[in-house]
Order: C-alpha cells, then structure tokens, then sequence
C-alpha cells in the first residue's frame, strides 16, 4: 500500500521479464488502482483468469471465450478505484458495504469463471494446480467432506477419465465457493449487528446527556456532598470514566482477537462496542449504588464515584463476551477440522 492510501498492483512484465532498457521509455502506469484493501485478491485472481483464458482458447468455443472475458471486464468495473482519472472512480457506498454487494459479486463472478475454465484444463493442468484448491476447499470444508476427500485422492492418482477429472474438481470448486460464501456472508451479519447495538448504544449516550441537560432538576447520578457543578457534567464525567475502565478491559481482549485476513475488521468493532458499551453500564451501575441495591457499597465523594464509575464501565467485558465468542467461533470454523 502506497502512502496516499491506495493499493497498486504492478502491469504484467514485458516479454523478456527483465524490465526496460536503460534508455528506453518509462513503463506506462499501473493499470490498477485500488481505494480499499479487499481489492488486490480480487484483482490478482482476475489477471490470474485472464492469463489462463489465453492459454485456454484454442481449445475452447469463441463465444465461451467472449462470454467469460466480459464477465472478467464485469469485475473490472465493479473494483474501486479502476482508471486513472478521479471521475472514474467510484466510492463504495454505505448500503454497498452493509450488505456487501460489491464484493460478494466480484468474488461470484470470478468464481464462476474458475469453475467454467476447468472443463477446458488438461489432465496434467488439473493435477498441478489439485493441491491448491484442496488446500482453498478445507479453509471452509470439514476434513470428512466427501469431495475433499476425493481431491485429495486424486493429487496422488488422478482419474483416467479426464471428463470424470474435470466434473470431480468442478463440484469441488463449487462446494467450495459456496460454503466460502456462507462464511464471508455470516462474518458481515456479525459485524453489522455489533456496529447496530454500538450505534444504539451511542444514541443512548447522548440521549442521557441530553435529558439530563434539558431536566437539571432530576438527577439521574445523585451528586457527592462537595460537587457543585451542573448535573450533567457529572453525568459526563460518570461516563468517561466508565469508558475507561471499559477501554481497560478491552485491551486484552482485542490484542488477543485475530482477524484472519478478512476485510470486516471484526475485532475492530468488537473494541468499538466494548467502549461504547462501557459509559452506559457505569451509569446503571452508579445508579443501582443510589438506589442501595449494592448496600455493601457507598460514594460519598467525587473520587469514591468515578472508581465505581470505572469499575463499573470494565464489566461490559461480561455483556460484551458473547460477541467475542461469536466472532472467536466465526473465525475459528474458517479453519479446517
């Protein structure tokens, strides 16, 4: 990734591989400019399918060679930041990265591709790129699936029958792209619901801050003897430190927490939801000391509140663990077992 923030990847050597001559003109500039990090796997599978369809042609019909450059030429257009000119850029928009659109038919369509142009590989072909597509399969299937166990035969013995060779890693392929689509589709519903209860939970917050503002007469955090400001700057500093304890506690939990590639950035709002969650839950807790429903436990000063205020924000790690699990369990299935 450059330092403006965008992704290039390199035009395709020239034919001797050795770059330009000292002397000769500059090469022309990277074909491809990428605005977001889920781009360059997309990008280096489509030159990748480019490159094979080439190889390919001769032994395939015209218009099944036209009808996959213009599904490959789709995918151009759908990647971010395509052109050189600012007016051909497109942004990804909000719904687009909600719901995923974009990239889940970038990667059904390379997908399709893939599959179209094993009908067309050679035995030998096949055989030499099995290893990696059984290794791709058994991210997303288990050990016992049928056709795994299948392919992973056939990288030692492959099948006489190229015809049979060829349907055999088709249905690989195809189970494999769909249970990669069900993962990718599980991690985005998981990311939308933290960041829609972290956006409740913030909308919460300033609701608080605005009652409380609006209504100075009611207290919603009863005030220490010795604190004259208005209420809601008690409010306010009741809640900053509940984010601390909350960001505290996060800590541990968000180093630990892995990512695996994705570009959902899970644990990212795993942190964001454990801050926002912290302020809301240090003012229940204060409140419920008010209330004497904690009778073991007093404030009577500034300090004594914003200690409880503190330690009450780090107990969204007992709200926030089933999150954690989700997203531990989420990523956890992507491995093979």
């Amino acid at each position: 990734m450059a330092a403006d923030g965008q992704i290039y990847l390199p035009a395709p050597r020239t034919a001797s591989g050795l770059g330009r001559a000292r002397g000769a003109p500059a090469s022309p500039p990277p074909t491809f400019l990428g605005l977001a990090s889920w781009q360059a796997q997309p990008e280096a599978r489509r030159r990748e399918l480019l490159r094979q369809i080439e190889e390919l042609k001769g032994s395939m019909p015209q218009e099944v060679v036209d009808m996959l450059r213009s599904d490959l030429v789709d995918v151009d257009r759908m990647l971010i930041g395509r052109g050189n000119q600012e007016s051909h850029r497109h942004a990804q928009g909000l719904r687009e990265w909600l719901t995923g659109a974009r990239i889940e038919a970038v990667w059904q369509t390379l997908h399709g591709v893939e599959r179209a142009l094993v009908m067309y590989r050679s035995g030998k072909d096949l055989k030499g790129g099995l290893d990696g597509m059984v290794a791709d399969a058994k991210r997303y299937l288990p050990k016992h699936d049928q056709s795994v166990g299948q392919a992973a035969r056939w990288t030692r013995v492959p099948p006489k029958d190229l015809g049979e060779f060829r349907s055999g890693v088709r249905d690989l392929l195809e189970r494999s792209h769909d249970a990669s689509n069900e993962f990718h589709e599980a991690a985005r519903r998981l990311r939308n619901g933290m960041l829609g209860i972290t956006i409740l939970t913030v909308a919460s917050i300033v609701a608080l801050l605005v009652v409380q503002w609006l209504v100075p007469s009611i207290w919603l955090v009863p005030p220490p003897t010795e604190f004259t400001g208005a209420p809601w700057m008690l409010l306010a500093f009741v809640m900053v430190a509940g984010s601390l304890g909350a960001f505290i506690t996060a800590i541990p939990t968000t180093i630990r927490a892995r990512s695996a590639g994705l570009p959902y950035r899970l644990p990212i709002q795993q942190g964001l939801l454990k801050l926002a969650l912290g302020p809301l839950v240090s003012v229940v807790g204060v409140m419920f000391v008010a209330g004497g429903l904690v009778a073991a436990t007093t404030a009577e000063g500034v300090p004594q509140l914003l200690a409880l205020a503190v330690l009450f924000g780090s107990a969204q790690q007992a709200l926030t663990a089933f999150a954690d699990k989700s997203a531990g369990d989420l990523l956890a299935s992507k491995d093979p077992t």
